[in-house]
């Protein structure tokens, strides 16, 4: 692997900056802008270089690219004695030096309210606007980037919330949970009709709190999938359930983490297509042998709408980090994420792994310089899919 003559002199010059510049403290706070009503204002702004090997990520044809990020946001948070209101804004503009047609620009608006009605009556609720897009080569494009000659871009809606009852003093506590989301394509629509599609979602969890720090928790859930068009393969609207156990501990020797376990059933409307009745969990486990590295591990399997032809996915995720403080403004993140897909309908199997470096600075209080490299290796039995794709970047994160 040959890392671009720029981006190595580049590299050398940031971690000249990471050798010479002053710091301060990691754990200080970012600027607040304080206003009269109480509202905490707390602007950034992201920005950086990236160089792209892949950017369609297609197996043959590749394209490669220089390309500029800039993301300026806004987070705001509002206390009133044990409820919380916050929000959050930014736009996302990226330049393809080398690929105009790739080009972007997004935007996001968010929010939430965490209320506490008294000590056994909590809710929250949430709604977030999302207009983004899907980088050329993946979603409903995976394997075909070379023939776009633009991002699919589309809408997205959120609107979800929980009712808890039970004080954190008490061993019980039930949630109840619902959340509304919706996906709608704005180009492409001869191919991207087929892909609106809404879930509603509906559950609730149980916890028994068996110590100062675990509780056993018992999750049902059922989500509705509805598709605004019927695919010319058939229709594809279902109702996946999940019935789950598990457990959730904080800081017990060392560890943290949360464990899901149980059943999941993918029910089409449409009798041709193959249902899904099998295994499905979630977990993930954090262990801290010291106060400034941790070892992170995440496991998944479910079956999920697959972006082109078939019925549905099993998938399955195993993925691990290292988060390691080398003193008080110099920190290290090393990743490896797999997915494997097998496919129901189609004769097909995936596997994608991902391995990922990336070391960040803080040089003052308002300025923290971030340098990686991501590096994806994906492998699919279906010789039109499977493509390699090499990122390495240089990003500066600011603040007030």
């Amino acid at each position: 692997m040959n890392i671009p003559f720029k981006f190595s002199c580049s590299c050398v010059a940031l971690f000249s900056v990471f050798a010479l510049s002053p710091a301060i403290a990691a754990d200080e706070q970012p600027g607040v802008i304080q206003t009269a009503s109480g509202i905490d204002l707390i602007p950034y702004l992201n920005t950086g270089f990236k160089y792209d090997d892949n950017i369609a990520s297609t197996k043959t044809f590749k394209t490669d690219s220089w390309i500029l990020g800039v993301t300026p946001g806004l987070q705001g948070q509002l206390l009133d004695g044990n409820n919380e209101y916050t929000f959050q804004t930014n736009v996302d503009y990226g330049h393809f030096f080398s690929s105009s047609e790739d080009d972007f620009l997004d935007f996001n608006l968010g929010g939430a309210a965490d209320v506490e009605l008294n000590q056994s009556n909590k809710f929250n609720l949430n709604a977030n606007y999302d207009a983004g897009h899907e980088e050329r080569g993946s979603g409903v494009f995976e394997g075909n980037g070379e023939v776009q000659n633009e991002p699919a871009t589309f809408d997205t809606y959120k609107v979800g919330g929980y009712y808890e009852y039970g004080a954190q003093t008490t061993p019980a506590r039930v949630q109840l949970n619902a959340s509304y989301f919706d996906k709608e394509f704005t180009n492409f629509e001869a191919l991207t009709v087929y892909r609106n599609y809404a879930d509603t979602k509906y559950g609730a969890v149980f916890y028994y709190d068996s110590g100062a720090s675990v509780s056993w928790v018992f999750d049902a859930s059922v989500v509705n999938t509805d598709y605004d068009v019927a695919d010319l393969s058939g229709d594809r609207d279902s109702t996946s359930t999940f019935y789950r156990v598990g457990v959730d501990w904080e800081a017990t020797a060392m560890t943290s983490g949360s464990i899901r376990i149980g059943n999941q059933d993918k029910d089409f409307d449409n009798a041709s297509r193959d249902d899904f009745s099998g295994l499905s969990w979630d977990a993930s486990v954090t262990w801290s042998p010291l106060t400034y590295s941790a070892l992170t591990f995440n496991t998944g399997n479910s079956a999920k709408d697959p972006n082109g032809a078939g019925n549905y996915i099993e998938s399955t995720t195993y993925g691990v980090s290292w988060d390691h403080g080398w003193n008080d403004f110099l920190s290290t993140n090393l990743g490896y994420n797999q997915t494997d897909d097998d496919y129901n309908g189609v004769v097909r199997n995936d596997e994608l792994k991902v391995y990922s470096l990336s070391a960040a600075y803080v040089t003052t209080r308002w300025l923290t310089l971030v340098a990686g490299v991501d590096i994806t290796d994906s492998w699919s039995s279906d010789a039109n899919f499977g493509f390699d794709r090499n990122v390495y970047y240089i990003n500066a994160q600011m603040t007030l």
